[in-house]
């Protein structure tokens, strides 16, 4: 079947008269020449599809909105932008997160950063003098390099990621061990007795306060004064003595027989501070004592390996418990109180009767949300045409030009405005299409 209405307006015809421009539907049907009843299908070689002005006769139906394929694809890009826009930023993040990283080695008191933070001035001159910097880059590795032979192990855990038992098997496996600023936690796998009592005090008139060595040990007495803050640590040894909170200790502590040394400031090894007073002094014969040098940096990867470490959830109060029970009981209330309901299945009676102003209601809604104005607008053409007719008593085969030759003659309105208002002009947005609606229902009215 063609027809200038859309095969569901042709349809629907034949249980209730089409559409009006106002929504609405028109008389009870009548009987037009050639037999056929008013809310009969009405073909578009009959009313819409043989003539148009202008033009030559057609019978294809209005497919869609009546608008090209571009502006099809114009608009579902529009309503799928914001899912090309997420799906662009996670190929973004996943390309950088795929993407290798900048070899340049950046991380504070690194014996390979050459920036005021690293330590490469230091490791250069240890290795100037003999001394086998080695850089492990896991902790099997640091365990195998002390396995070796004779070496002194330097520990630069400053983001905590070994744990005690694994800071235990590494001292033991060294002849000698100096550890950056380590925590009380690390202090606990240690034979000797080590105490961390706390940063030193921090001096705005003067940031960098010279400590003198004032204790027996070699290195600390070569080095004669630091310039540096720090951690102060109590042990066998206290070099470099400070008072805090009423205790005495020192920034550079060892063990009675020198085998494990703790360095409280670390930062004099830095690039930057290394050349401060005795600074140098002190990091070259408290690395450099043995033949090889095991300068070790743990990662993440560490603690994944070892299976230990800190279990997070022994680090929360005890009071976090009952909350999370409180909040899990609190959930399920809120799933009752909002949940959806679901009642028992109704059973409905088919076929089911729709009121023929409810499906027009409904195609309108189809319309304006496919935002489809020149399809809304063919429709409701082709329903006037067709009212029109009828009322004129226009044979069935008659184009729409005929239609509006009897309007005119029978009407107030001359055929040009009739043609002009009703066939040539298309409406382009919703508010021209419902001014144009009322417009050609006053037009219908006023055939008497």
């Amino acid at each position: 079947m063609t027809s200038g209405a859309t095969p569901r307006a042709a349809h629907g015809a034949q249980a209730t008269e089409l559409p009006s421009a106002a929504g609405g539907t028109s008389a009870r049907p009548r009987t037009l020449p050639g037999g056929k009843t008013a809310g009969s299908a009405v073909t578009g070689s009959e009313v819409t599809g043989i003539e148009v002005p202008g033009g030559e006769a057609t019978g294809r139906e209005v497919m869609g909105d009546g608008g090209s394929v571009l502006t099809t694809a114009r608009s579902r890009l529009r309503r799928a932008l914001p899912l090309i826009a997420g799906a662009v930023v996670l190929a973004v993040i996943l390309l950088i997160n795929l993407l290798p990283g900048s070899e340049k080695d950046d991380r504070p008191l690194s014996p390979g950063n050459p920036a005021p933070e690293g330590a490469r001035a230091v490791a250069q001159v240890l290795a100037a003098q003999g001394v086998d910097v080695v850089r492990p880059a896991s902790y099997d590795g640091a365990m195998e390099s002390l396995r070796t032979g004779t070496a002194t192990l330097f520990l630069n855990d400053a983001l905590g990621y070994l744990s005690a038992g694994q800071v235990a098997d590494l001292t033991a496996s060294a002849d000698r061990t100096v550890l950056a600023a380590p925590g009380a936690r690390k202090l606990t796998a240690l034979d000797e007795d080590f105490t961390l009592l706390g940063p030193l005090p921090f001096d705005l008139g003067d940031d960098s306060p010279d400590l003198a060595a004032d204790c027996p040990d070699a290195a600390a007495t070569a080095a004669g004064t630091v310039s540096a803050t720090g951690t102060a640590y109590s042990g066998g040894i206290e070099c470099f003595p400070t008072t805090i909170d009423g205790g005495t200790g020192g920034l550079y502590v060892t063990s009675v027989d020198g085998s494990v040394a703790i360095l409280g400031a670390p930062s004099i090894l830095s690039n930057g501070s290394i050349p401060d007073e005795g600074n140098a002094a002190l990091a070259l014969r408290a690395l450099g004592s043995s033949p090889t040098l095991v300068w070790f940096e743990p990662t993440g990867a560490d603690v994944v390996s070892s299976g230990e470490g800190v279990n997070p959830f022994t680090l929360l109060p005890d009071w976090v418990d009952y909350l999370l029970v409180w909040l899990l009981a609190c959930s399920v209330l809120a799933m009752v109180w909002r949940g959806r309901r679901l009642g028992p299945l109704a059973a409905e009676p088919l076929p089911v009767v729709v009121r023929a102003a409810e499906t027009a209601e409904g195609r309108a809604r189809l319309y304006q949300d496919s935002r489809s104005v020149a399809h809304a607008a063919a429709t409701l053409r082709a329903a006037t045409l067709t009212r029109m007719a009828r009322r004129l008593r226009v044979d069935r085969s008659a184009s729409p030009g005929e239609v509006l030759e009897a309007a005119a003659r029978h009407g107030e309105r001359p055929r040009a405005e009739l043609e002009q208002r009703l066939l040539h002009y298309t409406p382009t947005t919703n508010r021209e299409l419902v001014l144009w609606a009322q417009e050609i229902l006053d037009l219908e009215k006023e055939i008497p």
